[in-house]
């Protein structure tokens, strides 16, 4: 970790790593709300974002290598744990007589703390589980980005399932039917690794595209020296 807190990040590299703690920290919020999908099946609202984390995440340990991915993991749990943190200050202090929404603001951001600890304990393992797939199998393509597509599907699913598998009891045990938690526990990480699949061109264009933009942006500030 000192080795990487040392060394000199990019632009690029400083924006996508925001990016990917915002996205986590906006979907541990909206993840209070179920939302009803066709076939009967009930989400996290999370859904629509949290994909986001897992392609990042593969972004980052094809282009920056697996240590800068656990990192920026690391980061979106500290950021998850300080708004949770400023959720429960806000709430407990007093409001003035005018502001009516006290009772809803509560209930909106007051079950963020249950959220957060079924995050980081999903987030960790899930992601954690991710990461070593990942790496074990760019092993055999440790030069290049032969096998990339492969990698960023399989560690995903296997990530997802250890993630979902953590998340969906913590944060919704008692809150939904058992059978429909059970479900979700199963057809989340489909549908998340199916959103990922639909645009896994996409994910590859873009590796190769940050790739090549950090190679050369190392090219370029080893030829100034």
């Amino acid at each position: 970790m000192k080795e990487l807190l040392n060394k000199k990040f990019s632009t690029l590299q400083m924006f996508l790593t925001t990016f990917f703690v915002v996205v986590l920290v906006v979907s541990n919020i909206i993840a209070n709300k179920q939302v009803q999908l066709p076939f009967g099946i009930t989400m996290p609202a999370a859904i629509i974002l949290f994909p986001i984390t897992y392609i990042l995440s593969d972004l980052f340990s094809e282009v920056y290598g697996y240590r800068w991915s656990r990192l920026t993991n690391i980061l979106g749990l500290i950021m998850n744990l300080f708004t949770v943190m400023v959720f429960m200050i806000a709430i407990s202090m007093p409001a003035p007589s005018h502001f009516e929404l006290q009772t809803e603001f509560s209930k909106v951001l007051g079950s963020t703390p249950r959220i957060l600890f079924a995050s980081i304990m999903g987030i960790y393992i899930g992601d954690l589980l991710n990461d070593i797939i990942f790496a074990m199998m760019k092993k055999k393509h440790i030069n290049s980005h032969k096998g990339f597509r492969s990698r960023a599907i399989i560690s995903s699913l296997v990530g997802q399932f250890g993630d979902s598998l953590v998340f969906i009891p913590i944060a919704f045990y008692g809150l939904m039917p058992f059978q429909v938690m059970l479900n979700t526990i199963i057809m989340q990480p489909i549908i998340k690794v199916a959103y990922e699949v639909l645009i896994l061109p996409i994910t590859n264009y873009l590796m190769l595209k940050l790739s090549d933009y950090e190679k050369n942006l190392r090219s370029d500030s080893n030829d100034k020296r």
